[in-house]
């Protein structure tokens, strides 16, 4: 199992690293005004795959760290599981059940 949440780790982080530098550069964007309002969507879809990928990314490195330290592995992988849903599940009511105030004017 150890082997498996490594591999994890390893392609989100990949992931959070591609999602990262698109968010960025998409923030970048929109700040100058260069997009129209059909990329400005695109960069307000990317919030959440950046978001998931640093949570898996997050919660498999600190599930082995946990297992170095206790020495057990299915209760740290429990404990950061659920945190990174919870928290993912907060971003996405906050995402979808806000709505922004500036999004069509």
């Amino acid at each position: 199992m150890k082997k498996t949440i490594e591999q994890i780790a390893n392609v989100s982080f990949i992931f959070f690293i591609v999602f990262g530098l698109l968010h960025i550069a998409a923030s970048f964007l929109v700040i100058q005004d260069v997009v129209d309002r059909t990329n400005w969507l695109i960069f307000n879809a990317l919030d959440l795959p950046f978001l998931l990928a640093g949570l898996t990314y997050g919660a498999s490195k600190l599930t082995l760290t946990l297992e170095n330290i206790t020495g057990q592995i299915k209760t740290p992988l429990i404990v950061c599981t659920s945190l990174a849903v919870v928290l993912f599940l907060i971003a996405i009511y906050l995402n979808f059940g806000i709505p922004d105030a500036n999004l069509f004017q």
